[in-house]
């Protein structure tokens, strides 16, 4: 087991945690809500909730799953394993598969990828297979087949 300074275990937080930082954002907006509508979803007061889109907050855990739920949204915890991860995966798709646009961010570029899925859930499966380093900001249906 390697040993990390403070300031390495802080850059894995804000790494880790600004992806689900982002999807929640863009969920929110997905869904066209204000932080106000979560508010009363939830019972939560408004900082608390916008203080899970800030990266240098560490969120309460029932005040994440409180408003995950909210949006419809999962989090799923997994063992690390670095060996196993895919290389060069081929995603079939079906016929009633639609077009996404899906903008990711690799590193500290950010580009646009095309992406044939059934659903923005799918999508999200696909990158996080395939790229686990890039960060998912914005998917937006291009076209239904």
């Amino acid at each position: 087991m390697s040993s990390k300074t403070k300031i390495e275990s802080n850059n894995d937080y804000i790494n880790r945690y600004s992806r689900i930082a982002n999807i929640i954002e863009a969920r929110r907006k997905e869904l066209g809500l204000s932080l106000k509508d979560i508010e009363e979803m939830t019972g939560l007061c408004s900082p608390a909730i916008s203080r899970l889109t800030s990266v240098t907050n560490r969120p309460r855990l029932d005040t994440l799953y409180k408003v995950l739920d909210a949006l419809d949204l999962d989090i799923k915890i997994e063992r690390k394993d670095k060996d196993a991860r895919p290389q060069n995966v081929q995603v079939a798709t079906s016929k009633n598969s639609n077009k996404y646009n899906v903008w990711v961010k690799k590193g500290t570029t950010i580009d646009l990828l095309k992406v044939r899925a059934k659903t923005k859930y799918e999508v999200r499966q696909i990158l996080s297979e395939t790229n686990p380093e890039w960060e998912i900001c914005t998917i937006e249906l291009h076209s239904r087949s």
